[in-house]
């Protein structure tokens, strides 16, 4: 063989040996490579304190101007006390296979009626029991005509980038009225389980687009169970994650008892993130259980046991949360699963058997957990910043 042949083999194995790393570093990057993608150790553009958020979710299901949102953030406030207010928007698909996403204005708050909300809740009404609260905003998917028990989780269009260009749209929408108003926290999506590996580069796009236009902190809802499939969450600022994990077995559910089922799970997610997201604080966005004797194993099935209420049982489980992470340094936050979304709706114990905790004894076991925290982290941050910042106007 010529040196001229063995120079060309050469450059040939070089260039195929580059381009091979050229594209594992590039699969690392948009997160499509199985394992944690390179730069996870990245700070987030914002940082949170500790149990900052102490908040109640609340859906945003009813489309009229005279709807008194006003009065269930106070009933919140006072109820609870509560010092952020998670509200929940949403984006309506035919079903799994949809391409479209709309906000029909049938079932959503108009935006200028949800900007009101918004800079309510943010103010200081103290004369009516309601202090400032700090706010969340999640828009989330809901399927108006699910086939086969099919959820968000489980969204598989026709089209991607169609589908992916109307979620853009939607998120991008209320990250503008997130930066109008001064929100603390936007969730740019939540329980999206069947795009969070495959879709991971349109992930960190969509987060791209959003910090042009909105300037707080960044979050997204994962599945309790798919927390760890997320390559992108070094490019957001909270990892926000639900709480519906089977602590009993269908055992009795004792307080004992799911403070034991909560060990392992504890250790494993601060295990996770102190390897491969030591800087990002950890938000629990769903922290609920509905008020039926199956609660405490199958805590996301509010149809299992309708006819069978468990108020104490869900008092036990929110118990046993707090008893379990109420001192974890690197916990932002929870937020509660869910408030009624209207003062005529029932809360009776005996009949209501949704998640709704007010009138039962699970609302007495957040309200003296949130009051004890905002003690302790009075004394412990003096200093602490207020729940304000700057917006657009």
């Amino acid at each position: 063989m010529s040196l001229l042949a063995r120079q060309k083999d050469k450059l040939l194995i070089l260039g195929a040996f580059l381009l091979a790393v050229g594209g594992v570093v590039a699969l690392q990057l948009l997160g499509g490579s199985g394992g944690e993608p390179a730069g996870t150790q990245r700070p987030p553009v914002i940082a949170s304190q500790p149990r900052e958020f102490l908040g109640v979710s609340l859906q945003m299901h009813h489309p009229e101007h005279t709807h008194p949102y006003e009065k269930i953030v106070r009933e919140i406030a006072r109820r609870t006390r509560a010092n952020t207010l998670a509200l929940v928007v949403h984006g309506h698909q035919e079903d799994a296979t949809a391409t479209s996403i709309m906000i029909d204005l049938r079932k959503n708050p108009s935006d200028h009626r949800l900007r009101e909300v918004i800079r309510y809740a943010r103010s200081d009404d103290s004369a009516n029991g309601k202090p400032p609260m700090k706010v969340v905003l999640m828009p989330i998917v809901l399927l108006e005509n699910p086939k086969h028990n099919e959820w968000r989780g489980e969204i598989a269009p026709s089209d991607w980038d169609a589908w992916w260009a109307d979620y853009n749209a939607l998120v991008l929408h209320y990250a503008k009225i997130a930066q109008q108003t001064g929100v603390e926290v936007l969730m740019i999506g939540s329980e999206l389980i069947s795009t969070e590996k495959p879709q991971a580069a349109r992930w960190r796009k969509l987060a791209e687009k959003v910090r042009a236009v909105y300037k707080g902190r960044l979050g997204y809802s994962a599945n309790w169970d798919h927390y760890q499939a997320i390559g992108w969450w070094d490019a957001l600022d909270v990892i926000g994650m639900t709480t519906y994990h089977d602590l009993t077995g269908g055992k009795e559910p004792t307080v004992e008892r799911m403070v034991k089922a909560w060990k392992p799970i504890k250790a494993e997610i601060l295990r996770w993130r102190e390897k491969h997201h030591p800087h990002h604080p950890i938000l629990f966005t769903e922290v609920g259980w509905p008020n039926q004797e199956t609660c405490g194993q199958y805590p996301w099935d509010y149809y299992r046991a309708q006819d069978k209420p468990a108020p104490e049982a869900q008092a036990n489980c929110f118990q046993a949360f707090f008893e379990t992470w109420k001192d974890t340094p690197h916990v932002a936050g929870y937020l509660v699963w869910e408030w009624r979304t209207a003062p005529w709706h029932g809360t009776d114990p005996e009949t209501d058997t949704g998640y709704v905790p007010m009138d039962k004894p699970a609302e007495t076991v957040i309200r003296e957990h949130f009051r004890a925290a905002r003690r302790k982290a009075a004394r412990t941050r003096p200093g602490s910043r207020p729940a304000t910042r700057p917006v657009d106007r």
